[in-house]
């Protein structure tokens, strides 16, 4: 938990998931060791797609995002390399019981987090809470307005449907007992402002 506090003061976490993730370390058999509500970037580098560290995030919104918004953002870009990607939110959570760590990637699929799984580490078993709705698409800067709101709508598509799944895991960890004194987790909550 301390280092949960030291990471927000910081503003390395996400603002829309803190009371989340302070529910889920109040619960004596788990922490939280990263996490994403999810997001939509429009990348830039002049490196190649994948290199992060070398790529310039000109948008980053957790929120759905406006054709305009990223049409403007590309006429000002200049890059060999620029691609809009929409991320699904992720959770690395350590557990420190295998039938608890069963019990939440069941619970994460349930919510439709598909791709969850656990991997066994020194202290404990992490269970990692992530989906399969993800979308990068490589950009020229030239392309036609049709084909960016195409693109922007997918985005925005696939980071709400990650959101509502995150809302869903959410209830079901209050149901099964998980978490408590969470105040019910709005949908509007899990969006920051664009």
């Amino acid at each position: 938990m301390l280092r949960l506090k030291k990471d927000i003061e910081e503003g390395l976490v996400d603002e829309e998931l803190i009371e989340l993730l302070k529910a889920l370390n109040e619960n004596e058999m788990l922490f939280t060791t990263s996490s994403c509500a999810g997001r939509i970037t429009l990348g830039c580098s002049d490196d190649f797609l994948n290199n992060k560290v070398a790529a310039n995030n000109v948008i980053v919104s957790h929120s759905p995002v406006s054709v305009d918004l990223v049409l403007n953002a590309l006429k000002g870009m200049e890059c060999k390399w620029s691609w809009l990607k929409a991320s699904h939110p992720l959770l690395d959570i350590a557990v420190k019981d295998l039938d608890l760590a069963l019990d939440l990637v069941g619970f994460a699929q349930r919510a439709g987090f598909k791709y969850s799984g656990i991997q066994r580490s020194r202290c404990c078993y992490r269970v990692i809470v992530r989906g399969s709705d993800n979308l990068q698409a490589p950009l020229t800067g030239n392309e036609d307005p049709k084909t960016v709101a195409k693109l922007v709508g997918t985005a925005n598509r696939f980071l709400i449907n990650g959101k509502l799944k995150l809302t869903k895991f959410v209830s079901i960890l209050e149901s099964e007992g998980v978490i408590d004194g969470l105040d019910e987790l709005l949908l509007e909550d899990l969006f920051d402002s664009p």
